[in-house]
């Protein structure tokens, strides 16, 4: 009952933290005071996010206990740390009109999901397990990072060629901004699901003497590290386009994705 009041209270608070930023663009003065205010908001969003993960035990004794709910609310608390550091540090509080409407979505829905949505997908017992699925979330919450602005390019792109600016994409970064921030996330997204397949493989050794290579976690994770290396090599070899750059962060986020939820879901369906 806590937890859902929580989730509900946090997606409220997104939303009012969007609206306060569109109030934000258009106004002309007090800005300082309006972005205080904005991360109140998204600060207030991520305590009641947290307070609803821990009273469904994601913090076990014993380490770790990972579910669709817990996996889903801990990635939305760090996707909104990580938009207010980008937004404090690189003024991409244009980036909330799009990233915290998302975040609210699972928020509002996870008090409505199914009982086995909170039943145990992992659960951990050791301190090198507990790393690896902590590496594991925080690579995916980077990515989910990285291709919220593959998507702003793909869409400024898009007006651009068009000629069609309106509202929203006036309220974006440039595009060479955004590209950077992609690429800074996509380096911290390279190392941190690197480290994570290589804790994942040192946890499989320590614990069942050997390694699971051909698991379909490990095969889809190194698929999509070896994707995010591979256009970060072409970026710094600049041959590269920026749509193309753009759609190999979303494959890799799609990748990533299945590999960490798809099976779970499908064998919770069947």
């Amino acid at each position: 009952m806590i937890s859902s009041v929580m989730f509900i209270s946090a997606g409220i608070l997104s939303l009012l933290a969007t609206w306060l930023i569109l109030v934000c663009i258009r106004a002309s003065s007090a800005k300082d005071i309006m972005q205080r205010n904005i991360s109140l908001l998204v600060s207030a969003s991520m305590l009641c996010t947290l307070i609803g993960i821990l009273e469904l035990g994601f913090i076990a004794a014993t380490g770790l206990v990972l579910t669709l709910t817990t996996v889903a609310g801990f990635t939305t608390f760090l996707v909104q740390n990580l938009y207010l550091i980008g937004m404090w540090k690189h003024g991409v509080r244009g980036l909330g009109l799009l990233l915290l409407p998302l975040t609210a979505i699972p928020l509002l829905l996870l008090p409505f999901l199914p009982v086995t949505s909170v039943t145990p997908w992992v659960e951990s017992y050791s301190f090198l397990e507990t790393g690896h699925l902590f590496l594991s979330v925080l690579a995916y919450a980077m990515l989910t990072m990285a291709a919220l602005y593959a998507v702003m390019q793909l869409l400024l792109d898009r007006a651009l060629t068009q000629k069609k600016i309106g509202f929203f994409m006036q309220a974006m970064p440039s595009l060479m901004d955004i590209s950077n921030y992609l690429f800074v996330h996509v380096r911290w997204a390279i190392w941190l699901l690197g480290l994570s397949i290589v804790t994942g493989l040192a946890w499989q050794w320590v614990e069942m003497h050997h390694f699971a290579l051909f698991n379909h976690k490990v095969l889809l994770a190194v698929f999509a590290w070896v994707t995010l290396i591979t256009l970060y090599y072409l970026r710094q070899k600049s041959a590269w386009h920026h749509n193309r750059g753009s759609k190999m962060v979303l494959f890799a986020y799609g990748t990533l994705m299945l590999a960490y939820f798809g099976v779970k879901i499908i064998q919770g369906i069947n």
